[in-house]
C-alpha cells in the first residue's frame, strides 16, 4: 500500500513538471500566398518555458526539409526536397526561409518543435501556403451587342489574364457590385496557367434607364487587384424599365454562386434562376 501511493506521488510530480515545464504557445506565421519566383521566410514561434530545445523540424507535405537541433555541429541541417531551396544561412531556431520558391511547393508547412530530455514534449501546427503565378495585364469585359433591345437579352463575358491559380472575377453595373454572375469556365494554355472567364446575362424588360455601364474586376489573393475598362451599352428601343439577371442554363453556376437577394441598382431589377428580385 505504501509503494502504491509514493509511485501515484512520484506521478503526479512528474504530471506537474510536464505542466509547468513544456511547450506551449506554438505559433506559425506563414503566408497565405506568396509570388512565384520570391523568397519567403516562414516563422515558428514558441514558448519552452523552463526546458530546453532539443529541435525545430520543418515540413512539407510530410516530407522533412529543414531541421535546426542546438546541441549539433552545425546546429542546421537542410535535406533535398524536390522544389525547395533553403538559404541556411539566415535560417534558424526560429525561421526558414526558401529561396525562389515556384508554384510547384504549394501545399501544407508544418513545424515541429521538441524540447528536451527528461520531457521530450512535441508540438507542431501546419498551414498551407499557395505560390501564385500573378496575371500580367487587367481584366477584359466584351458584350455581344452595342444596344439594348426590349426582351432580348445582352450577354457580357469577363476574361481574367492567365494566372495560376485561376484569378477571382467580379461584374459591377452601374459602378454597383453584382453578387455573383451567371456561368463560369476556366481555359488552361501550353503555359498550365488558367485563364477564368464569367458571363453576366442581362434582359430589359420594359420602362426607362440610363445607359448600362458594365465593368469587371479580377483579384487573386492580397498579391493581385485589376479593372476592366469600362462598357457603355445604351438601349435601342425607348422606355425599357428594368433589367433582368437571367441564367443562360439548367447548370448554371448562378445558384451556387449567390442566393436570390433583394439587390436595386438605379431602380434596375435583378432575376436570378428566374426569380424578380423586388
Amino acid at each position: 500500500m505504501l509503494v502504491s501511493t509514493s509511485l501515484l506521488l512520484v506521478f503526479l510530480v512528474l504530471q506537474n513538471i510536464c505542466a509547468s515545464l513544456g511547450l506551449k504557445a506554438l505559433k506559425l506565421s506563414i503566408p497565405r500566398a506568396v509570388r512565384a519566383g520570391h523568397s519567403v521566410t516562414l516563422g515558428c514561434e514558441y514558448d519552452l518555458d523552463e526546458a530546453q530545445l532539443y529541435s525545430v523540424k520543418w515540413y512539407r507535405e510530410q516530407e522533412e526539409f529543414f531541421r535546426y537541433v542546438p546541441k549539433e555541429e552545425p546546429p542546421t541541417r537542410v535535406f533535398t526536397t524536390s522544389g525547395l531551396q533553403v538559404d541556411i544561412s539566415v535560417s534558424n531556431a526560429n525561421s526558414v526561409t526558401l529561396l525562389s520558391v515556384n508554384r510547384d511547393i504549394s501545399g501544407q508547412f508544418q513545424c515541429e518543435v521538441s524540447a528536451d530530455a527528461p520531457l521530450f514534449h512535441t508540438q507542431s501546427m501546419s498551414a498551407l501556403m499557395t505560390v501564385v503565378v500573378v496575371p500580367a495585364g487587367v481584366p477584359l469585359v466584351t458584350v455581344d451587342k452595342t444596344g439594348l433591345e426590349q426582351g432580348r437579352p445582352l450577354i457580357a463575358d469577363c476574361h481574367a489574364p492567365p494566372s495560376h491559380p485561376a484569378a477571382n472575377i467580379t461584374f459591377f453595373v452601374n459602378d454597383e457590385k453584382v453578387p455573383g454572375y451567371t456561368s463560369e469556365w476556366t481555359t488552361s494554355g501550353s503555359d498550365q496557367l488558367d485563364q477564368k472567364s464569367a458571363r453576366l446575362e442581362l434582359t430589359g424588360v420594359g420602362g426607362s434607364w440610363d445607359p448600362l455601364r458594365i465593368t469587371c474586376e479580377a483579384s487573386l489573393f492580397k498579391l493581385y487587384h485589376a479593372k476592366s475598362v469600362e462598357v457603355q451599352v445604351r438601349p435601342d428601343t425607348p422606355q425599357p424599365a428594368s433589367v433582368l439577371l437571367m441564367e443562360t442554363s439548367s447548370n448554371s453556376a448562378a445558384e451556387a454562386h449567390f442566393p436570390a437577394q433583394v439587390f436595386p441598382i438605379i431602380g434596375l431589377v435583378w432575376t436570378i434562376n428566374s426569380r424578380a428580385l423586388i
